[in-house]
């Protein structure tokens, strides 16, 4: 699964405003190739081994194109349990941590190139590194990161961190790594790279998972709590400063939050809250670093996954509907107006852009 389950505390939602809700039409067959898209990966259901789907919504078009994967591979499918997706040159790499694969795809014609399997790592979360040609895995259940060979994908480095890592980010020769622990793990490891080796540990509070870069360049990591310790810990989103690898301001919830958390074009950050009774996400909240300003449940519900289009500002928010039915992806513009609502596949959980 991509977030970690917390038991949920009252939180105040305040549904946001909009104006119209129009859903996409979506489109059958194989997908065509998108001048600009957005790549919707499904998680789909854990029970089932070929639930990870890759969905296409082509802005040029205004269509959703559904197992955008097998219809261009002959029905060859992902594998189980989609977590993480990076679009880097003219390939997306696809990670699915209940296969232990990735899977790499031609974003010109959608089909396979390459794909590994890590039998064992129980990979969740990736970056690339252009500059060294690689990718970096965390191992969830082994409480590492992996380097991986860009060209080949073999593991040609391993360090340990902290419990159960989620979310990495590059800065510069670093690799910080939320250790999240499923909500008892306090530690950030900063990594180094050549070899992989911890120079760093921040200590912030229970659950660190998510972590983004703001337009300024600072870090930002989301820390779910804990609703299980006595006495319980809420959530909180700690800002880091990237010169001094420490911690530079935070602003600390009531209630848990989910984990997930992006960067806005306006130096604003956006996080996923916990909607009572829920065990897949819950509100967004918006938070100012230059004013210190916390807006909570600015789009109200109760969303999975979340990312914001570089290009145009607009926030992408995934509804997984408790994964019992085919999810749902909104879109709002900068000023959290809906703009579309688009049908995609099961447990819709990560956006990447092609621009």
């Amino acid at each position: 699964m991509k977030r970690v389950s917390l038991l949920c505390l009252p939180l105040l939602v305040v549904l946001s405003s909009c104006t119209k809700d129009p859903v996409t039409p979506e489109t059958s067959g194989a997908a065509v190739p998108a001048a600009k898209g957005v790549y919707i990966l499904n998680e789909g259901d854990f029970s089932d081994a070929t639930g990870a789907r890759l969905s296409l919504y082509d802005l040029a078009r205004d269509t959703v194109s559904i197992d955008v994967v097998e219809g261009a591979n002959a029905g060859q499918h992902l594998g189980n349990t989609g977590d993480d997706m990076i679009v880097f040159r003219d390939r997306i790499y696809l990670l699915m941590s209940g296969s232990e694969n990735i899977v790499v795809v031609s974003t010109a014609d959608h089909h396979i190139i390459q794909s590994a399997y890590f039998p064992g790592r129980v990979p969740h979360s990736m970056v690339l590194d252009s500059v060294r040609n690689r990718l970096y895995l965390t191992e969830l259940y082994r409480n590492a990161v992996v380097a991986v060979d860009l060209a080949t994908l073999n593991v040609v480095d391993t360090v340990a961190v902290g419990a159960n890592p989620q979310e990495m980010l590059l800065e510069g020769d670093v690799l910080y790594v939320c250790n999240s622990g499923y909500g008892s793990s306090k530690t950030v490891s900063v990594v180094g790279l050549s070899p992989l080796n911890v120079v760093k540990t921040l200590t912030l509070r229970d659950g660190p998972t998510g972590i983004t870069r703001s337009s300024d360049g600072s870090i930002f990591i989301a820390c779910t709590g804990n609703p299980y310790s006595v006495p319980a810990v809420p959530g909180g989103v700690y800002r880091i400063n990237t010169t001094t690898r420490s911690v530079q301001d935070s602003v600390v919830m009531t209630d848990p939050l989910w984990g997930t958390v992006c960067a806005g074009n306006a130096g604003e950050i956006f996080f996923i809250g916990v909607t009572p009774g829920s065990f897949y996400g819950g509100p967004v909240h918006r938070y100012s670093a230059a004013s210190k300003t916390l807006s909570t449940s600015v789009v109200g519900g109760t969303y999975y996954g979340m990312a914001v289009d570089a290009s145009s500002g607009d926030l992408y928010v995934a509804d997984a509907k408790n994964f019992a039915s085919r999810g749902e992806v909104r879109i709002y513009s900068q000023a959290l107006t809906l703009k579309r609502t688009l049908a995609v596949q099961r447990g819709p959980a990560v956006f990447a852009f092609k621009r």
